[in-house]
């Protein structure tokens, strides 16, 4: 495919041609701003003591993070609309790259942060434009089936994420994660330059001057955001997967209080909370990927909610009746990140195809709407139920009901009903 998106897509290097390294490529692009968030943790008292920083300012490598990626989530999205995606993610992944190296640079924690705000900022384009990218060149089934695989890999990242960090302690200094980082942010932008070739054709574009770019862009931006805000099905589909990921994302903010003091573990023990969630993550996506074909959006969320709750409930009586001991104290997770992972593909889908020309600015609006609740659940929420297992499994509940309750507000909706996948 040329940059207008003609036919000569053909070439055998052009990555949408070879769906496995296609589903790898998007699910790593996907991933670095989950991967980059969590890869911290188990460094965390390490970095304070070296950058004499207290646990609320480590803390805010977290929310500073949070808030550079919310804020890029609503502007890549709608830039690649205008400019193409491979434009907007090669500068983005470039920038990722630099940002990366300065937080390896660091000298101080004011330096940190500011680089961990602009890691977060240019991380977000990954994010939004890899769900953007399969809705430009795939449909129906087909485009369930590639986004339950890229849904696996970016899920994964979370879990994944710590247990990097603490090999690599276990290496060199903490420094060693950010040059892991940069590393993979690098390889990341090669396969970009190198194998991805544009999916969004001039004709579709939105028409920019220029030099008046800026202004465009953000009166652009405002015109979809009220576009979609004003559709109902849309803000529903919104609310319940962010709500749905904030459920797991309160056990993720929570893993070094939940490893070190309810279950009195060690750094490089992480894991033991984290393989439970990869376990549920990769039974969703598997399941979601191969029920493509046979279940409708309806039942196939109907199963995720059913097993996101019975996670719940098992966490809150086990944490209400019993010492949170690993492994049974992490075993609810198994079953709340496989209803996540199984209902996330169809509720990213639905809201994709309602509006076909403004994917990129739906992916913005959707990621920053999420990962500002994060921001909240890992800021606000994580610290005053971090330490007692049944209030973290009541917090889920709740995020989780909040989830449920938006999903049936879709179904109750006049428009819902034209979403449907037969």
């Amino acid at each position: 495919m040329n940059g207008d998106g003609g036919a000569a897509s053909g070439r055998p290097r052009d990555l949408l041609h070879r769906p496995g390294l296609l589903a790898l490529f998007l699910g790593s692009l996907s991933m670095i701003g989950p991967f980059t968030i969590d890869t911290l943790f188990p460094a965390f008292p390490i970095i304070a003591a070296e950058l004499a920083a207290t646990d609320a300012l480590m803390q805010q490598t977290i929310s500073v993070y949070l808030i550079g990626f919310a804020v890029g989530s609503l502007l890549h999205g709608t830039l690649s609309d205008a400019l193409g995606r491979k434009p907007v993610l090669v500068v983005c992944l470039t920038g990722f790259v630099l940002a990366s190296i300065g937080c390896w640079l660091a000298s101080s924690i004011t330096s940190l942060l500011g680089f961990r705000l602009l890691q977060g900022f240019f991380a977000a384009a990954g994010t939004v434009i890899s769900r953007a990218l399969v809705r430009d060149r795939f449909h129906g089934a087909a485009a369930q089936k590639l986004t339950s695989q890229i849904t696996l890999v970016f899920l994964f990242a979370p879990a994944l994420a710590p247990l990097f960090g603490a090999l690599i302690l276990k290496a060199g200094p903490w420094r060693w994660i950010f040059g892991f980082i940069t590393i993979y942010g690098a390889v990341v932008l090669l396969a970009c330059i190198l194998l991805l070739e544009e999916t969004h054709p001039k004709a579709n574009r939105q028409v920019f001057v220029p030099g008046q770019l800026i202004a465009q862009l953000f009166a652009q931006l405002w015109q979809s955001f009220k576009i979609i805000l004003r559709d109902r099905t849309a803000v529903c589909l919104i609310a319940a997967a962010a709500f749905n990921f904030a459920g797991l994302f309160l056990y993720i903010a929570s893993a070094p209080a939940i490893v070190f003091k309810l279950w009195q573990l060690k750094d490089i023990d992480m894991w033991k909370l984290f393989v439970f969630a990869m376990l549920g993550i990769l039974l969703g996506s598997q399941l979601s990927g191969a029920m493509a074909h046979h279940w409708n959006a309806t039942k196939t969320l109907a199963v995720g909610y059913a097993l996101m709750f019975f996670g719940c409930v098992f966490g809150v009586a086990h944490g209400a009746l019993a010492a949170p001991v690993w492994p049974m104290a992490a075993v609810p997770l198994v079953f709340y990140s496989f209803g996540s992972s199984l209902a996330y593909p169809s509720l990213t889908i639905l809201l994709m195809d309602r509006f076909p020309t403004r994917r990129g600015a739906v992916a913005s609006l959707q990621t920053s709407i999420s990962l500002g609740l994060n921001a909240l659940v890992s800021g606000a929420i994580s610290p005053l139920v971090s330490f007692h297992a049944a209030g973290l499994a009541i917090c889920q509940l709740v995020l989780m009901s909040l989830g449920y309750l938006a999903w049936r507000a879709c179904m109750r909706s006049a428009v819902s009903h034209a979403i449907q996948p037969s």
